[in-house]
């Protein structure tokens, strides 16, 4: 089977839940159907506009940002459907897959983890023992709550505390019972999930290949790398797991117009045309997330400059792309300036022949929708990239 570029595209779209129905305040049920569709949300500090999970969830389900916090408060911490782990990075999952992680539990008890927290457990396992005893006695705490004063380590200025939090959340012996102010309150397992969840043991290639087949139902259509960087699985490992898969048949290769290489499709992929999202992604957003498939869909180069320093930067700080009509024709460099109750345009770029004057009003609206989802009353264009005169003359035009 051979699939053109577009169709390839809108196969991705309407795996990842855009073309799902939106609302003004979406309900539980849709916003479990959303997790459904995407598996993973990765969490991330950074709030230039709002956190990465509620800027995701608003592509595909629409409402404010307040009300889907709410929404996700009670799946995760009150209902305890959602759990937290390194699913691709740090995220958001269903806790009926998190027992599908355990080997990743398993290989980072034997040292597979970030160096300074692997060193950390190396030089002090009963310091950390005793921080484990002490939150068994306590119930769901934060690292604070263990700190006695003393210097900070090295690695990236955490207390002790927060290194032996971090060590045995990693490897399943806690997990998050709760956020307030989004500081993590930890806990034990089983204080928290059901018991068949805390005693299932999945065999490491048996989580592997669900998680494969999950990356591809959650991809839509996705070449070898796509699969394994979903869940950041070991590579060599997940290759060998998908070729079982294909000689299964419960995957099938199909080329794609324009790619290099050819790419997996569920065997039973439901194919169905939907009009697909207009929407402002986040840079942590599934669509996005993996610069290479960035690339390939939509022939969109991308790359986070967060961390470079503002003199390098090419578009600015917090750079969201703009989707419209199966394709990314735009990126704005976006801050929502609480202090002034303004969404603050700082910067607005279109893609090389991709942006009309349809496009331009449907960006213009999604904007205002943005701002209406963080609770801004006033959007500001500054006068940066080829877009921003007809997005300011919209603005003054209100």
């Amino acid at each position: 089977m051979d699939l053109s570029a577009e169709q390839a595209r809108k196969i991705a779209l309407i795996s990842q839940g855009m073309a799902s129905s939106i609302s003004n305040k979406p309900n539980s049920n849709a916003f479990k159907r959303t997790l459904d569709s995407l598996g993973v949300i990765q969490i991330d500090a950074v709030n230039a506009v709002a956190r990465s999970h509620l800027l995701v969830l608003r592509s595909r389900l629409g409402g404010t940002h307040e009300h889907l916090e709410k929404l996700l408060r009670q799946q995760t911490y009150k209902n305890h459907e959602i759990a937290e782990y390194w699913g691709h990075e740090a995220s958001f999952l269903p806790t009926s897959d998190w027992p599908l992680y355990k080997w990743r539990m398993r290989r980072a008890a034997k040292g597979e983890i970030w160096k300074g927290i692997r060193n950390f457990a190396n030089e002090k396992p009963g310091y950390i023992k005793q921080i484990l005893n002490e939150l068994t006695k306590r119930g769901p705490s934060k690292a604070s709550d263990f700190e006695r004063g003393g210097p900070k380590s090295s690695w990236w200025g955490w207390s002790d505390s927060k290194l032996a939090l971090e060590w045995l959340f990693w490897i399943g012996d806690i997990t998050v019972a709760n956020r307030v102010n989004f500081t993590r309150y930890y806990d034990l397992p089983q204080n928290i999930f059901p018991e068949k969840i805390c005693t299932s043991e999945p065999e490491e290639s048996t989580a592997h290949k669900t998680l494969i087949l999950n990356a591809a139902r959650y991809l839509g259509v996705a070449t070898a790398d796509d699969i394994v960087d979903y869940h950041r699985l070991p590579k060599k490992l997940a290759k060998l797991r998908l070729q079982e898969l294909e000689e299964d048949r419960q995957l099938s290769k199909v080329a794609i117009e324009g790619w290099d290489e050819d790419a997996y499709i569920l065997t039973k992929l439901d194919n169905a045309e939907h009009p697909t999202r207009t929407s402002l992604l986040s840079p942590f957003d599934p669509i996005v997330w993996f610069r290479p498939r960035a690339k390939r869909l939509f022939n969109f180069e991308y790359k986070l400059e967060i961390y470079r320093p503002k003199s390098k930067r090419l578009f600015g700080y917090y750079v969201m792309p703009f989707l419209y009509d199966n394709m990314l024709r735009a990126r704005l460099d976006i801050k929502a300036n609480r202090s002034i109750n303004t969404l603050e345009i700082l910067g607005s770029f279109s893609e090389p022949k991709l942006m009309n004057k349809l496009a331009v009003h449907a960006l213009w609206q999604e904007l205002k929708i943005l701002a209406d989802a963080c609770g801004l009353a006033s959007i500001s264009v500054r006068h940066n990239g080829d877009l921003a005169p007809a997005l300011h003359k919209l603005a003054q035009s209100k």
